[in-house]
């Protein structure tokens, strides 16, 4: 019943727009895509289409200010009843111009206000979509009703071509004209629902060219690669279409129905709709905020699919000069996966890919944006878009006008290990390295086991950073900006007073890595708030630590390391603090998705405690948490007690624990288990005691990790001196009968 119903709407459809199909063939018309307003690419040809009468006459005029012709262009229509005329574009300026259009010296069309500049195609998914009005500062000048320039000239695509409906009819073949589509200026309203990103790279521009400028705003939410590429130019590219096929992407022409119609992920529908009737611009490049749709294919896949969508805009827009250039952006952070490496990886291959074609293509990496957003459109749309925007009019003015000798975030180049740091050697540094904060952060370096640790980083030229960790002796990788939260991560390079471009993720040797360092904010007692990423409702900033029972803050006061420290008051006699590593969903508690849950390739923890009282105070233990019944403690290292007593002199003590001695919850007097045992930490908690007669004040400071660099055994700790109470005195007689036999049969 509902495939006849579907059929018999198709029929009406099909007839209902017959009429209409005839009548535009006849009509003599400039295609909607031109407008009052609008802008031509300059130095260019200007194209004006339409249609009218098979054989007429059309001639196109270009008139100056003082209705001085200055250009004319004539043509004679096709047998379907198109046209297309031109005429050579001046150099952009300030001054209006007036086109008028006539079939057989009669006028049929005039545009008024036209203007000629640099003009650009923005195009992508829901990112690029994301309208000025929920930008960040955007939104006041909205609510403000703030007017902006003239001089920016805006085709506003419509996202569907019934633009009040999402499904509505996707054209299996392409489209001459774009029905609903209308030219805008900045003084317009409208502005304001145009892309973010594309208005803050065409302002950038604007000031940097002193011309108009002018976009050709055309995307869609969701939308895949694939629909931005045409059918013809997929089945002419076999390799390609095979990938699309593995990856159950590629719809036969012939299976293409009314009630199976995807405008998000068939191929060719957003290219039929938006690109196709865009052909007779002569936009001179693209940005591109494009891949969460695509995220989950292979790397290759979307590498192939930017060299095919790259060469067929090169042809769509008859460009030149090389390949038509394409700059684009790393993607935001989100949580796609449960290892949440699959974000980092393709970000690594949005560099790869461009480095293919490095004379047309260029990337650069936004990990250092702040994630907050508008919860009605999700974590994964970030609100602030006018640093993409502004990074893209960067790589612009590098890669197509050519004040930059490099025009793409910076990628490794090489790698030297020399006296026990690996040194990284960078391209495409611009003017050179900088640090966008007091130190560099965000490096991780590795040994021959793989296991990575957070480490030090300094510039030491224009294009090299020193990469170090004091206890890997002979490092062999890094990684930089390599996990989920990535945020402090800082090192950018610099282009001639511009805001700095930050270096791209890298890892520096693929072939090693068994445990990726996640960077654990928290560690360094420097920030008071962490993002997490988890759900579109729970994604936030959330304190760095947490405590129950004490009042924690952060200190400038001679901290270990760093501008700040953790300063620590408690009145109460014991006190927890601990990294806020959980969050409640309803009854359960949960790890944040971003952090690190795995300890059991580390060796030791060491952390600073300061006292800064009268009394001394005690670390009763340190809790690596499995759940809320089950946790382990480790040794301070040397000893086989979880306790240390901090002196009150006013002195950092430097707290080392032995990862591979670890007590069941906290039994020194039994057996002693490997770092194995906390493979899977749901919280750490660090656990104080204190005289109550006066305010406990502590300050604490940078927790570090050390790599396991052996395979250590259970050991069995059996003295009765270290045992606390009865059932540690019957642990210590069980444990000295379980070590005799584990020495008898070792």
């Amino acid at each position: 019943m509902k495939k006849s119903i579907a059929f018999f709407l198709t029929l009406i459809l099909i007839f209902s727009c017959m009429p209409f199909a005839m009548a535009t063939s006849e009509e003599t018309r400039l295609y909607t895509v031109y407008g009052d307003g609008m802008l031509f690419q300059q130095n260019r040809e200007a194209v004006l289409a339409g249609t009218a009468k098979m054989g007429s006459k059309i001639t196109a005029t270009l008139y100056d200010r003082n209705n001085s012709v200055i250009e004319t262009g004539e043509t004679v229509t096709e047998a379907d009843g198109t046209f297309s005329v031109s005429f050579d574009s001046p150099k952009g300026s300030f001054e209006e111009y007036i086109i008028t259009v006539k079939e057989n010296g009669k006028e049929f069309a005039k545009l008024t206000e036209v203007v000629f500049g640099e003009l650009w195609l923005a195009s992508g998914q829901s990112n690029m979509q994301y309208p000025l009005g929920q930008a960040k500062g955007g939104y006041d000048d909205w609510v403000n009703g703030k007017k902006h320039s003239e001089w920016l000239r805006i085709l506003m695509v419509p996202p569907y071509v019934n633009s009040y409906s999402q499904i509505g009819f996707i054209p299996d073949e392409p489209m001459k004209d774009i029905e609903g589509a209308e030219w805008i200026d900045g003084q317009d309203g409208q502005i304001y629902n145009m892309s973010a990103v594309a208005f803050y790279f065409a302002n950038e521009m604007l000031e940097e060219l002193d011309m108009p400028i002018g976009v050709l705003n055309a995307s869609l939410g969701g939308s895949s690669i694939a629909s931005w590429i045409s059918r013809e130019k997929v089945d002419s590219e076999p390799e390609f279409k095979e990938m699309l096929y593995a990856c159950d992407v590629y719809k036969e022409s012939k299976d293409w129905t009314a009630e199976d119609q995807n405008v998000y992920t068939d191929i060719g529908t957003n290219y039929n709709h938006k690109i196709e009737a865009l052909k007779n611009f002569r936009p001179v490049g693209m940005i591109w905020y494009q891949g969460e749709s695509d995220i989950g294919y292979p790397d290759e896949y979307y590498s192939k699919a930017m060299d095919v969508m790259q060469d067929l805009y090169t042809d769509v827009f008859c460009y030149e000069d090389g390949h038509f250039p394409l700059i684009y952006t790393n993607l935001a952070e989100y949580f796609y996966n449960d290892d949440g490496m699959v974000l980092p990886d393709r970000n690594i291959a949005f560099a790869e890919i461009q480095s293919n074609r490095p004379e047309s293509r260029a990337t650069f990496g936004i990990y250092d944006l702040p994630i907050t957003y508008i919860p009605v459109v999700g974590v994964i749309h970030p609100e602030h878009k006018k640093e993409i925007g502004e990074r893209m009019a960067l790589c612009a003015k590098g890669m197509v006008y050519g004040k930059f000798d490099t025009h793409t975030s910076a990628t490794v180049k090489s790698t030297e290990v020399k006296d026990g740091s690996l040194y990284v050697k960078l391209s495409n540094v611009g003017d050179g390295l900088v640090s966008m904060g007091d130190s560099l952060l965000g490096f991780a370096v590795c040994g021959a086991d793989g296991i990575y640790l957070e480490a030090k980083a300094e510039i030491v030229s224009k294009d090299t950073v020193r990469v170090w960790n004091d206890t890997i002796e002979n490092p062999v990788s890094a990684t930089y900006a390599y996990c989920m939260g990535n945020g402090r991560s800082n090192l950018a390079a610099s282009f001639k007073g511009e805001n700095p471009l930050p270096v791209n993720i890298f890892v520096t040797d693929k072939n090693v890595g068994t445990h990726y360092w996640t960077d654990k904010q928290w560690a360094g007692c420097e920030i008071e708030g962490v993002w997490h990423t988890m759900t579109d409702t729970n994604s936030n900033y959330y304190p760095s630590w947490v405590s129950e029972t004490a009042q924690l803050s952060r200190s400038s006061e001679a901290p270990y390391s760093g501008n700040y420290c953790m300063k620590i008051l408690a009145e109460e006699k014991k006190f927890t603090v601990k990294p806020n590593l959980t969050y409640n969903e309803g009854a359960k508690t949960e790890n944040f998705w971003d952090t690190d849950t795995d300890y059991s390739d580390y060796d030791t923890m060491t952390f600073c405690v300061r006292n800064n009282g009268e009394k001394d105070v005690t670390l009763d233990e340190v809790r690596f948490c499995k759940n809320s019944s089950m946790w382990h403690t480790p040794a301070v290292r040397g000893t086989s007690d979880p306790s240390m007593v901090i002196p009150a002199d006013g002195e950092w003590h430097v707290v080392t624990l032995d990862l591979n001695r670890l007590y069941l919850h906290s039994n020194e007097g039994g057996v002693a288990f490997t770092n194995e045992k906390i493979k899977e930490v749901r919280d750490i908690e660090f656990r104080f005691s204190a005289e109550n007669e006066s305010k406990t004040d502590l300050s604490f400071d940078s927790v570090e990790f050390t790599a396991s660099d052996e395979n250590v055994k259970p050991q069995f700790d059996s003295e009765f001196a270290s045992a606390d109470g009865l059932f540690e005195i019957l642990c210590v007689i069980v444990t000295r009968f379980l070590g005799l036999f584990a020495k008898i049969f070792n």
